[in-house]
């Protein structure tokens, strides 16, 4: 049951969190100038920090962290530069205090897993974290019974007596390259399950964010599926999650997507694709048909996106959508996916794959 006086902490993607640790670790003051993000980005992800969507991806992730309270973006246009998508000049770390003015813990007595931690500078908040993390390898020494590996949760309450501490612990400078890892910790992020139904012999799997549209598109693909082995219902946000139990998914080659056009419903793709790559999936893509049709509807009010914000959103779609999606969200309207509905996908037919 959640705590009444704690709210259910929002988990990061496995690419933001290792990037935010990374970076916390690097930063020196709480303003980071981009060389020290490249930097961290580089050191965390060195894969996608070398390939050619390297820059859709870090500004993915800035944004990801950025809306969970860990960083700040600048405000000032002025502080982006121009490319597409834009990347700010510089980052706020807001989360914790500058580690510059805290002091390495040498009186500690650290197990040899935690050896790092002699010379680190470390907060009195990351000290007793660290400490009860120290209690469990010394008291888990010699029986790996206690060591079998435990979902996140579980471990988390194991060590800290609360199910969530890891969960925020993990976007942090603890878990920076070089410290704490949760292999150590004999401990894996469990995804949620992926909803799904088997439709053919194809190759690709489509993937729906709302649960209506997923129906829909289910009962009427199962007659004639055409390239679609499997159909997912990717409920919302936690699909940036659950897109990990595709590697489970039999024959699947492609993963195409469906979901609204705003900014939540084009983030939740962008960051699944960076998350399943990770994972060895192929990018997720946009279901283009599908969208063709949902631009063609009237929009209804959302809300205003910046025009950074849009390019960073905007640069998972195909190059002929990005222009009207971008207008779409800088004016503070959106499309939702329930506007394709079974009447008009029945009698057109185009958006088939």
């Amino acid at each position: 049951m959640t705590s009444p006086t704690e709210p259910d902490p929002v988990p990061l993607s496995s690419a933001a969190a290792q990037l935010s640790a990374t970076l916390q670790v690097r930063a020196e003051r709480a303003t980071v100038s981009r060389a020290t993000v490249m930097e961290a980005f580089r050191e965390a992800l060195p894969g996608a920090a070398s390939g050619e969507n390297a820059r859709s991806i870090l500004a993915t992730l800035l944004y990801e962290i950025a809306e969970l309270g860990i960083f700040g973006l600048p405000t000032s246009r002025a502080k982006w530069d121009a490319g597409r998508p834009a990347l700010p000049e510089q980052v706020r770390i807001l989360t914790t205090p500058t580690t510059r003015t805290a002091t390495p813990s040498r009186h500690v007595s650290w197990r040899p897993e935690l050896n790092w931690a002699y010379d680190a500078r470390l907060t009195a908040s990351q000290t007793q974290d660290l400490l009860a993390c120290n209690h469990w390898f010394r008291d888990t020494h010699n029986h790996p019974a206690r060591r079998a590996p435990l979902p996140l949760r579980e471990r988390s309450y194991e060590i800290f007596r609360h199910e969530k501490r890891l969960d925020t612990l993990i976007t942090g400078a603890l878990f920076a390259p070089g410290r704490l890892t949760l292999e150590q910790l004999a401990t894996y992020r469990e995804p949620p399950p992926l909803a799904h139904h088997r439709l053919g012999d194809g190759d690709t799997l489509l993937v729906v964010e709302n649960s209506d549209t997923y129906a829909t598109l289910r009962n009427l693909l199962k007659p004639s599926p055409g390239s679609i082995g499997f159909i997912a219902f990717g409920s919302g946000r936690a699909f940036e999650a659950s897109v990990e139990n595709i590697t489970e998914f039999p024959g699947i080659h492609r993963i195409v997507y469906y979901g609204d056009l705003d900014a939540e419903g084009i983030a939740i793709p962008a960051r699944a694709s960076i998350n399943g790559t990770q994972h060895g999936l192929p990018t997720i893509e946009p279901a283009t048909g599908l969208y063709q049709l949902l631009l063609a509807h009237e929009p209804t009010r959302g809300d205003v996106i910046t025009d950074e914000r849009a390019s960073s959103l905007t640069a998972w779609l195909p190059q002929q959508f990005r222009q009207p999606a971008h207008t779409l969200l800088t004016k503070g309207q959106r499309l939702a996916q329930e506007a394709t509905n079974r009447i008009q996908l029945n009698i057109e037919q185009d958006w088939r794959l």
